[in-house]
């Protein structure tokens, strides 16, 4: 017993080291208040901001729970105290320096959140950021999240902007031509031109149009498939003035096709994301698990037809390879054009003694 006495309180004397020695400004957020819409709504909300702010990793963030008690005990509720008199008072109860209160109202269709941190010694403003929604209360959810690194003077993830859409918080983004790997040129530029307008469809990012791209490659004595490393791809990206730079590759490895992309910034060479695909099985099914790359890098989940497409063309080979990449298996691209040549020839009545030339690549 003693033994155990001993080590809760050396656990707290270090726990109340480390707190001592955390340099972050401590704050806590009342929960908002709601102008036309219900008071679980708000709650919601507020938490969800709440949520997301502890995980900046920016603050010291104080519980929920702690602020419900101090403001038990002064007989007041959190939707009650919606002053910035009232914020203050319970900031200097908690011993915090920062307050962050704000209200979320509704007007017509279009919902609008405020939101202010202020210091509690000083009652001084130090930041204030808003919002507006039109469309589902849900959306909501998303626009607390990126107020709650706007609101700590941080830029919200890219994850988050993608979901809010909206043109002026689109992230741009520019892809270099995939390298080939036992692949044709002609194939590996086919496939990145449709996991280019693949991205595009998702409408989630703004794109640099490929010819921009390819006089900047020009000016610099270079082409698409001859900038492959990211080194090469950042200092693109920073001539085209882009946030996000995409490149990959697509190998052929025995009777499958492999495709890796990567995706990240060009300010900080930090990789956003990464996504692998192994595939085996019909040309078709290949575009579709390329189509598939183009939302899932962006962190968005893919149509559902697009889905079902999937289903189709891969049978019962699907398996989840983990990682944020997909593992099925597929066949060969040349093999297949070459038998659908072969099939052309056959088919005809009075075939010619020469060989045709094979299809193209189905786009």
């Amino acid at each position: 017993m003693k033994k155990l006495m001993v080590y809760m309180l050396f656990t707290c004397f270090i726990a109340g080291f480390a707190w001592s020695q955390d340099t972050r400004p401590t704050i806590a957020i009342l929960d908002f208040e709601g102008q036309g819409i219900s008071v679980q709504e708000v709650q919601t909300l507020t938490e969800r901001m709440r949520s997301e702010i502890g995980s900046t990793n920016a603050v010291r963030l104080i519980e929920r729970k702690a602020i419900e008690s101090i403001m038990a005990e002064q007989g007041l509720a959190q939707s009650g105290c919606v002053s910035d008199e009232c914020a203050a008072e319970v900031g200097q109860l908690l011993g915090v320096q920062f307050m962050i209160n704000g209200t979320i109202g509704k007007l017509g269709d279009t919902f609008t959140i405020d939101v202010k941190m202020f210091s509690v010694e000083t009652g001084a403003t130090e930041r204030s950021v808003n919002a507006s929604h039109e469309g589902d209360i849900a959306g909501l959810l998303t626009e607390m999240q990126i107020l709650a690194w706007e609101i700590v003077g941080l830029q919200a993830p890219q994850r988050l902007r993608l979901k809010r859409g909206g043109d002026q918080d689109k992230p741009t983004v520019a892809i270099l031509d995939f390298e080939g790997r036992g692949i044709s040129l002609m194939e590996a530029q086919t496939l990145t031109d449709r996991f280019t307008t693949a991205m595009s469809g998702t409408k989630r990012v703004q794109m640099v149009e490929r010819g921009v791209m390819s006089e900047v490659l020009e000016e610099q004595g270079m082409t698409g498939a001859e900038c492959s490393s990211q080194e090469c791809a950042a200092e693109v990206g920073a001539m085209l003035g882009v946030e996000f730079m995409v490149n990959g590759a697509i190998g052929k490895l025995g009777e499958a096709y492999t495709i890796d992309v990567k995706m990240f910034s060009v300010a900080t060479g930090a990789a956003e994301n990464m996504q692998s695909v192994t595939y085996e099985g019909k040309v078709e099914g290949m575009i579709v698990e390329i189509e598939i790359l183009a939302w899932t890098i962006l962190g968005l989940d893919p149509p559902k037809d697009l889905i079902k497409k999937r289903r189709r063309y891969a049978g019962d080979g699907v398996a989840d390879g983990g990682g944020g990449g997909i593992n099925i298996s597929l066949p060969l691209l040349g093999g297949l054009a070459l038998l659908a040549g072969g099939a052309y020839v056959l088919l005809q009545p009075d075939a010619p003694s020469a060989l045709p030339e094979p299809p193209a690549l189905p786009e």
